[in-house]
C-alpha cells in the first residue's frame, strides 16, 4: 500500500513538472513574441530620401557677399579656382577690404586673390574698386594648384586687379597656375594701379596667352618686379611677351623690371633692369621716391609701403 502511495505521489509530480515546464516554454515564446512585436513597432521604417537639388552657385551682391561660402559661388565652383577656394578667409577680407589688406600667409594671398575675382563693384565708375595690399612676408605657393589675381573675361574690367600691391621687397615661391584658361599670370588682369617690390621664384604658369607676371595689363605700372620661371605653352615668346604683352605699352610703364623664363621651346629668355615708357625727368611714383631716392634702379626696402606713406 505505501509502495502504491509512493508510485502515485512520484507520478503526480513528473506530470506536474511537465506542465510547468511547457507552461515556462509557453511563457518565453510568448515574452520574444511580444519584445519582438515591440521592436518591429518601434524601428522607424526605412525610406529612401530624394538627393537635395543643387540651385546653382548664388549670385553675389554687395549686401550678401560676406555670407556666402565661397565655394557655392559662380567663380568658386570653376576648376580654375583651384586650391584657393578652400583657403578663403572671409573674416580676414572683412576686416581689410576698406582699409588695407597685410598678407604674410597663403590664406591671405588666397583671400585677396578671391576678393579681387568675386567682389562685385565696377573697377571704372565712380564707386571705383581700389585696394591697398602690403605684402609683409614670404610667401611659399609649392604644392598648390594657384589662380591669377584678376580676371580677364572681357567684361570692361569687371574683376581685374585694380589697386597699389607693395611687394616690399619679398618673394613669392613656387606659384603654379595650370588650367585651361589663356590669360594666367601673378595677376591675370591688372588695371590701373600699380605693382612694385616683388620677387616671383620658380613660377609654371599654363595658358598659350599667359605671361609670368600678366595676362594683361592697362594703364598699370611695374616697378622692380622680378620674376622667373616657365611658360609650357608659349612656344614662340620672347622677353615682351615672356613678362608682359607690352610690344605696345600704352599707359603701362615697367620702371627697373627683370626676369629669367623658359618657353615651350625649352628656350631660356631674359632681361635684366629693363624700363620701358620710363616716367618723364619731372615724373615719378611714390614707390619709386620711397625706395629708391636716387632714382637709380637701387631699391633700398625698409618699412612696408603703405605703414610708412601714411595710407
Amino acid at each position: 500500500m505505501k509502495k502504491s502511495k509512493l508510485l502515485c505521489s512520484v507520478v503526480a509530480a513528473t506530470v506536474l513538472f511537465a506542465s510547468c515546464a511547457n507552461n515556462a516554454d509557453e511563457t518565453e515564446v510568448e515574452s520574444e513574441a511580444r519584445t519582438t512585436s515591440q521592436q518591429e513597432e518601434t524601428e522607424p521604417e526605412e525610406t529612401e530620401t530624394e538627393p537635395t537639388e543643387d540651385q546653382g552657385p548664388v549670385e553675389l551682391t554687395v549686401d550678401n557677399y560676406f555670407d556666402v561660402d565661397p565655394e557655392d559661388t559662380e567663380w568658386g565652383r570653376r576648376e580654375s579656382s583651384a586650391d584657393i577656394i578652400s583657403l578663403v578667409d572671409l573674416d580676414y577680407i572683412q576686416s581689410s577690404y576698406s582699409t588695407l589688406f597685410e598678407i604674410d600667409s597663403v590664406e591671405d594671398l588666397a583671400s585677396v586673390t578671391y576678393f579681387v575675382n568675386t567682389y562685385p563693384l565696377s573697377r571704372t565708375s565712380e564707386d571705383n574698386f581700389f585696394i591697398w595690399v602690403d605684402l609683409l612676408a614670404d610667401i611659399d605657393l609649392s604644392g598648390y594648384n594657384w589662380a591669377p589675381m584678376g580676371l580677364d573675361e572681357g567684361d570692361d574690367y569687371e574683376h581685374a586687379f585694380s589697386g597699389i600691391f607693395a611687394g616690399n621687397g619679398h618673394y613669392i615661391y613656387g606659384l603654379n597656375i595650370e588650367n585651361e584658361d589663356d590669360c594666367n599670370g601673378f595677376f591675370g588682369l591688372a588695371y590701373n594701379g600699380a605693382a612694385g617690390g616683388v620677387r616671383i621664384v620658380d613660377a609654371v604658369v599654363s595658358g598659350a596667352d599667359s605671361a609670368l607676371v600678366a595676362g594683361s595689363s592697362y594703364d598699370f605700372r611695374y616697378i622692380d618686379f622680378d620674376a622667373s620661371g616657365t611658360l609650357p605653352d608659349k612656344f614662340d615668346g620672347d622677353y615682351e611677351s615672356l613678362f608682359n604683352v607690352y610690344q605696345d605699352p600704352g599707359n603701362n610703364r615697367y620702371i627697373y623690371c627683370s626676369f629669367s623664363a623658359l618657353n615651350g621651346s625649352g628656350e631660356l629668355v631674359s632681361e635684366e633692369d629693363f624700363t620701358v615708357n620710363p616716367y618723364p625727368e619731372n615724373g615719378s611714383h611714390q614707390m619709386i621716391d620711397m625706395y629708391d631716392p636716387d632714382h637709380d634702379g637701387e631699391f633700398v626696402y625698409g618699412e612696408p609701403y603703405f605703414g610708412d606713406a601714411g595710407f
